[in-house]
């Protein structure tokens, strides 16, 4: 959004869900060999865990670096995921900081929505 821009007012949602993850071709996810299976071996539980205290940390990391780039961000726990929504920094600017330290699109979801706050655009 221009930065000077007075008749939209920008909220952009981060959603950091904790087990989503595009799989490649080829790839099993973890939770498959747990979900529904009548033998649960031991290393399904292991991969299980490791996948998640990667991916956990991943999600710490990126809540890390857009705290300290911005302060006044909503914070929310879910069940499945994290959500971090704010209407007074440019998501442009956060995807920027995103990709500057590794991290890339298919780790959250953005979701960014326009609201007037006057009149007609």
């Amino acid at each position: 959004m221009h930065p000077d821009n007075e008749t939209c007012v920008q909220r952009a949602r981060f959603f950091f869900y904790f087990y989503e993850k595009t799989w490649e071709p080829g790839e099993t996810p973890p939770l498959a060999d747990i979900l529904k299976a009548k033998h649960i071996s031991p290393q399904a539980v292991r991969n299980l865990k490791d996948f998640l205290a990667c991916r956990l940390e991943r999600i710490a990391a990126m809540l890390e670096l857009l705290s300290a780039a911005h302060n006044d961000w909503a914070m929310t726990g879910k069940k499945e995921y994290i959500l971090l929504e704010t209407e007074t920094y440019d998501f442009n600017e956060a995807l920027k900081l995103l990709e500057n330290h590794g991290f890339t699109d298919k780790e959250f979801v953005l979701k960014v929505e326009y609201t007037r706050k006057w009149g007609v655009l």
